[in-house]
């Protein structure tokens, strides 16, 4: 017999993994002890990259290693539909064709964006069978399947039933650019340089101004009152009394409350509820009117006409323009203070005032971090579990609501009588129902992607139905990136308690972000990306698994290139 002089692996391996794929190797065999590991969703919207070759492998190994012991062993496969970031990537195709959403209706959207993610999910499972990834492929799942839209509902109406879940108007985190509100942990903050502003307020009153300090002169046009801290000799006359809004000509109060920092700029603080977190809870405490006069398109609105239409950047510089002319400027500072962004596009994030959906979290908190206290769940580093208890401790609300239409439904519907009355009704198909003679109108905000992706691991085994996989939950291991710690894990932890009463896996193991050769974050724009299916192609999945794994700690960067292949 003559052998080839060079390995080629695409002679080769596609039909050893259909020989393993035709034998059921990968389905669980039904004696030994379970053991299951569900592999962590990928974004059905593009092509596998090198930390999914990562993640896969190691998860790959620890269920043949397990299968290999004799244990009843099984691999969970699926793919996420990926809310807002696949609809970024499909508003770039759109940009391609000199398209844009508001040229399509709702409808005709999702089902574009369905087609698109419908033919990547199927590109994507291909490249998991040529990764060598042994998962039970008759059992894979994708989060818009009807069992996990179901079991998503299902969450959703126990949240409600135990009034855990409202609608309020509160302050949330939007991008003017993709229109849409985000969850405080994924908003990016940077420091940036920036000046502080001194700008004087005529007062009503008494004789003479004060002089409050801000980084944001355009929102002075929404200001509803000037605050000071209480014990503040400099304004104890001035409290509850008025000033002047400058370049409005408002009357506002000047108020007294402790969060005021007297030691900050001049001690003096004007309030914007619309547009700050802080003016809004102070905001709040004290009765102010909320005056939006940033658009959701970014751009300034129920302001004086010479503002009008101005977009933010815009908007600050006549603002200044104008009180030099009002000669109200009294100088300014340099600093330096954090800016969020958008985590997909780095537009700056506006606070904005908006009815939303929200989860209260500290219940759910709660149990996660006794469940992790009590060691009912473990982390590979360790320290990532007091990472996670501390998280937990300071947890804000959950904005679940998404301004988008791809994703899942929020499945409520409003009164058209009475904005107050909302019901849960799962007809999501319905633009309007009919309640006990009561015409709701159907919530158009669809769910965070993280909220049915945290019902992973109890959804992909049937745990609420009784499936033939439920006896794999909870799951042995989750093994997963160490940046989606918070995003995913603590959230699949929490909401696994809340629906089954057990922790989702018993332990977590995170592996690090795979840099190139020179340590740097691999990324389409720095041309450094190492595209998995290339080096399958040329050295075969095993040397690229290998190489990828080697010399490799949980959790921590590591720089790889096709040389260690």
């Amino acid at each position: 017999m003559k052998l080839a002089k060079t390995y080629n692996p695409n002679e080769y391996e596609p039909n050893i993994y259909a020989m393993w794929e035709s034998a059921g190797v990968f389905r669980p065999r039904g004696e030994g002890t379970p053991y299951s590991i569900v592999m962590p969703p990928p974004n059905a919207n593009g092509n596998l990259h090198v930390g999914h070759a990562l993640g896969s492998a190691l998860q790959d190994i620890l269920v043949r290693y397990h299968r290999m012991k004799g244990d009843d062993a099984v691999f969970i496969p699926g793919a996420d539909h990926a809310g807002f970031e696949t609809w970024v990537v499909y508003e770039r195709e759109l940009e391609k064709q000199g398209k844009t959403r508001f040229d399509y209706s709702r409808d005709e959207l999702y089902t574009q964006v369905w087609n698109f993610v419908d033919q990547k999910r199927g590109d994507m499972e291909l490249q998991l069978r040529a990764l060598g990834v042994g998962a039970d492929w008759e059992d894979m799942v994708f989060t818009l399947d009807p069992k996990v839209v179901e079991t998503v509902y299902g969450t959703f109406n126990k949240l409600w039933q135990d009034g855990l879940i409202y609608r309020g108007e509160r302050i949330v985190n939007y991008c003017t650019k993709h229109q849409t509100s985000f969850a405080d942990i994924e908003v990016v903050h940077k420091t940036e340089k920036s000046k502080l502003w001194r700008i004087a307020y005529p007062l009503l009153d008494h004789i003479g101004e004060i002089i409050v300090a801000t980084t944001r002169p355009e929102t002075l046009l929404g200001d509803t009152a000037i605050a000071v801290n209480p014990a503040d000799e400099r304004y104890k006359k001035l409290i509850g009394t008025k000033a002047l809004l400058p370049l409005v000509g408002r009357e506002i109060p000047i108020i007294a409350d402790e969060y005021v920092d007297a030691s900050y700029g001049t001690g003096a603080v004007k309030i914007t509820p619309a547009h700050d977190p802080n003016d809004f809870e102070m905001g709040q405490r004290h009765g102010l009117p909320v005056e939006q006069v940033i658009g959701f398109d970014g751009r300034m609105t129920n302001v004086p006409a010479p503002f009008d239409g101005l977009t933010t950047t815009e908007a600050r510089q006549r603002v200044l323009e104008a009180l030099e002319r009002e000669e109200l400027r009294r100088g300014e500072e340099e600093l330096e203070h954090s800016v969020g962004h958008c985590y997909k596009c780095d537009t700056v994030i506006e606070p904005m005032v908006k009815e939303q959906w929200f989860i209260s979290m500290r219940p759910l908190a709660d149990a996660a971090i006794a469940a992790i206290e009590h060691g009912d769940v473990t982390f590979t580093p360790a320290n990532k579990g007091e990472v996670v208890i501390k998280y937990l401790r300071e947890i804000k609300d959950w904005n679940v609501s998404r301004q988008i239409p791809w994703g899942i439904p929020i499945p409520a519907f409003q009164s058209m009588t009475d904005p107050s009355d909302w019901v849960f009704n799962t007809n999501v198909n319905e633009k309007e129902i009919v309640v006990n003679g009561t015409t709701y109108r159907r919530e158009e905000d669809t769910l965070d992607t993280w909220f049915s992706s945290g019902q992973w691991p109890f959804i992909t085994t049937d745990y609420l139905q009784d499936g033939p996989l439920a006896k794999f939950y909870p799951n042995a291991v989750m093994e997963t990136a160490g940046d989606i710690l918070f995003f995913w894990v603590a959230r699949m932890i929490m909401l696994g308690l809340y629906c089954t009463g057990q922790v989702p896996f018993r332990h977590v193991y995170l592996h690090g972000l795979v840099l190139d050769e020179h340590g740097q974050k691999m990324s389409k724009s720095k041309g450094n990306v190492i595209n998995p299916m290339e080096a399958i192609s040329q050295y075969g999945s095993d040397a690229l698994r290998m190489g990828i794994i080697a010399s490799r700690s949980a959790a921590q960067p590591q720089a790889f290139n096709t040389g260690k292949v």
